[in-house]
């Protein structure tokens, strides 16, 4: 992976000026870092601890990350910090120290079951969620955020690309509630029965439109669906069927459609009349003589082809853990997943226990999306979302710059989703990242605005030189970055840049832009942005 700009580079430092300018800048007059210049009689809290100088040390002992790559048998139960870390950037994106010692303190296999628990949200969240009505964007960041099922939320954004549906089709007015409906069947679906899912999503009125799949009778079968079906969602590409067998399922798919009431959201029906009714035959010399398939039928007999519970488990296993198992380890996670009769759940906790995700393999080798990005850095330092009217609406900014940096929830930009990786990192999408991560929202329990100042040392001693070190240690073991002296030096003379605009020892007026400015910095290394 190339080394990402905009962050540390070869001993000096690139301002994320080159990101929209730099918040001290009098011209930048928006919800920037740490909300700007702060008045002298609001300098934060003056409690809190001090942290010890140099990054805080974690628990570690011989043998951490000493996972087989190419096995999926249980890993030990105890987890050193930064196992536990790794762990809960995969599942939750972000983790703030309480999390990583809870997870320590609880093993691998009790913390892998309470990610895999359902606790309702607080019903704060709910309330603000739907707040936003229609706009899926914002209603999702929340439950992101806010939510204690981040799991369920990462497995249902997951799905949501590998079943790429995007909202911009739902045009007319009866159908705008389509795209709620489609969210709500991820998120119920997403750790579920995988045949179910593909059931549901076979008649969701957002995919009928999505792939035409509302249009296709008898009389001329839309094949859009069926390939679909087989090359993204079961089977994968090149694998079991010919375009002739394209032809003859997309018969099988015929017969669905939208009815559409007055007052009412449309609503997915099988019209008996429009479905070819007439044998089909499908994946000849594996599958019976021919049947009259309907949509049932073809999931059924496609999950009974082998190569659909492995490309399912491949799929599962690139996502979670890195992107080259073994035939071997695909084939060990498909039975696992036809075991369990295709439910996802079983199969997500074999792979979180897995000897092959505490490997060296297994890390940093996953770039992080937009959206997982500022998730994971706003659970990283305990950053919320209580409401819109103490925030200035920064919700609005803030999807708009996710959506600039290349992904819009509800939106993708195909069929096959979001290209990931390094296509992440095109420069002008790099700024836009950069952008969102200046949408500071309030911290901690206390909820501080502008700063994360229960991680930070009490305000009470910035008045200290030293302080500027003790700021950037804080920060760097908030983000288990470990910083070369040169690296911590640089970070350090971010504090002090723009001369009199620099970090005052006894004036706190230019504080929290500078040590925001730190904050974003550090968000945009590529040990962060990376997983």
């Amino acid at each position: 992976m190339r080394s990402l700009r905009y962050t540390l580079l070869g001993g000096s430092l690139a301002l994320l000026t080159l990101a929209g300018g730099c918040p001290t800048d009098p011209t930048v007059s928006d919800n920037g870092p740490g909300g700007g210049i702060v008045s002298g009689n609001d300098p934060g809290p003056t409690g809190g601890t001090s942290p010890p100088s140099g990054t805080p040390p974690t628990q570690s002992f011989d043998g951490e990350f000493s996972g087989d790559a190419q096995r999926v048998s249980a890993y030990r139960d105890t987890l050193t910090s930064e196992e536990a870390y790794h762990l809960l950037r995969r599942t939750s994106l972000g983790a703030t120290s309480r999390d990583v010692d809870d997870a320590v303190a609880r093993g691998l296999s009790a913390t892998v079951d309470a990610l895999l628990a359902y606790t309702p949200p607080a019903s704060e969240a709910v309330a603000l969620a739907e707040s936003y009505e229609e706009d899926i964007r914002k209603r999702w960041q929340v439950y992101l955020m806010e939510s204690p099922n981040i799991l369920h939320e990462r497995m249902a954004m997951f799905w949501h690309d590998r079943f790429a549906t995007s909202a911009r089709v739902a045009n007319d007015y009866r159908e705008r509630n389509l795209p709620y409906q489609h969210w709500m069947m991820l998120r119920r679906n997403a750790l579920g029965n995988y045949r179910q899912f593909l059931l549901e999503l076979t008649l969701d009125p957002l995919m009928l439109l999505w792939l035409d799949g509302a249009d296709s009778p008898k009389t001329n079968p839309n094949e859009n669906y069926c390939r679909e079906f087989w090359e993204l969602f079961t089977l994968g590409r090149d694998t079991v069927y010919v375009e002739a067998d394209i032809q003859e399922g997309a018969r099988a798919f015929t017969g669905i459609t939208l009815l559409y009431e007055h007052n009412m959201d449309p609503r997915p029906i099988f019209d008996l009349y429009n479905h070819d009714e007439t044998d089909k035959l499908v994946f000849p010399g594996r599958a019976p003589a021919p049947q009259n398939y309907n949509y049932v039928s073809i999931t059924d007999l496609t999950l009974a082809q082998p190569e659909a519970s492995r490309y399912v488990a491949r799929n599962l296993f690139v996502f979670l853990v890195h992107e080259h198992p073994s035939d071997a380890v695909v084939q060990e996670l498909a039975d696992v997943l036809v075991a369990a009769n295709w439910q996802i759940r079983p199969l997500v906790r074999k792979i979180l226990t897995s000897q092959a995700l505490f490997s060296p393999a297994a890390r940093f080798n996953q770039i992080s999306s937009p959206v997982e990005h500022y998730v994971g850095v706003a659970r990283t330092l305990s950053m919320h979302i209580h409401s819109e009217d103490s925030q200035g609406y920064v919700m609005d900014r803030l999807v708009n710059d996710l959506r600039d940096a290349g992904q819009e929830l509800l939106n993708p930009p195909g069929v096959e989703g979001w290209t990931e990786g390094e296509h992440w990192l095109q420069d002008q999408w790099v700024m836009s990242r950069a952008n969102a991560l200046g949408r500071t929202m309030e911290y901690g329990d206390a909820r501080y605005p502008r700063l994360p100042y229960h991680l930070l040392p009490p305000t009470s001693n910035w008045t200290e030189r030293e302080v500027r070190g003790q700021i950037v240690d804080a920060l760097a073991g908030a983000f288990h970055l470990p910083l070369t002296a040169a690296e911590r030096e640089i970070y350090i003379e971010v504090l002090d840049q723009n001369g009199h605009r620099a970090f005052h020892l006894l004036n706190p007026n230019q504080q929290p832009s500078h040590v925001f400015e730190v904050i974003r910095l550090m968000a945009m290394d590529e040990r962060v942005i990376t997983r």
